[in-house]
C-alpha cells in the first residue's frame, strides 16, 4: 500500500510540474520571412496590449535604418542605422498598434531578417504553450488518474491480504 501511495503522488507531482511549465511558456517567439529593401520602406504592424515586453532581433546584409512608433506615431525606439545585426527591447506603455520601421535610402539591394519575442503571448495562443481552455480537461486526467491507481492499489491489497490469510490457514 505505501508502494501505491508514494506512486501515486510521484504521478501527481511530476503532472503538477509539467503543468505550471506548460502553462508559464506564455511568451510568443517568432520570426517574420526574410524580406529586400531597396531605395524602399517597410512597416512591420504589431498589435500590443499594455505592459506588454517585445524583444526584437535584427539582421541584415547592409545599412538600414531601424525606429519603432507607438500607437501615436512617436519614436519609441530609434536605433539609426543598422549595420549586420541589432537587438532592441521595449515595454508598450499603452495599447495599441505598434510600427516597425525599416528604411533603406540606398539603390543597393539589402536582405533583412525580424525576430522577436514577446510576454506575454500576442499571437492569440499560438506560443506552443497549453491553453487555459484545456486546464480542466488536464486537472480532470490527473484527478481520475489518481483515483483509479488508488482504488487498483487497494485491491491489490485487499487481494495479498486474503491470499495471505488462505495461505496461512
Amino acid at each position: 500500500m505505501k508502494r501505491i501511495r508514494f506512486l501515486t503522488f510521484a504521478v501527481l507531482a511530476f503532472l503538477m510540474l509539467m503543468l505550471l511549465t506548460t502553462l508559464s511558456a506564455s511568451a510568443t517567439t517568432a520570426t517574420f520571412p526574410t524580406f529586400t529593401l531597396s531605395a524602399s520602406s517597410t512597416q512591420l504592424h504589431y498589435d500590443l496590449p499594455l505592459n506588454t515586453q517585445f524583444n526584437g532581433s535584427i539582421s541584415t546584409t547592409g545599412p538600414v535604418r531601424f525606429f519603432v512608433s507607438d500607437p501615436k506615431g512617436m519614436v519609441i525606439v530609434n536605433l539609426g542605422l543598422v549595420d549586420k545585426a541589432a537587438t532592441f527591447s521595449l515595454v508598450s506603455n499603452q495599447t495599441g498598434n505598434y510600427t516597425m520601421n525599416f528604411e533603406d535610402d540606398m539603390p543597393n539591394t539589402i536582405q533583412v531578417s525580424f525576430s522577436y519575442v514577446t510576454n506575454p503571448d500576442i499571437a492569440g495562443g499560438n506560443s506552443g504553450g497549453l491553453s487555459l481552455v484545456y486546464l480542466p480537461i488536464f486537472v480532470f486526467v490527473v484527478v481520475f488518474g489518481s483515483i483509479i491507481i488508488i482504488v487498483v492499489g487497494r485491491r491489490r491489497n485487499k487481494d495479498q491480504v486474503e491470499s495471505d490469510r488462505i495461505l496461512r490457514g
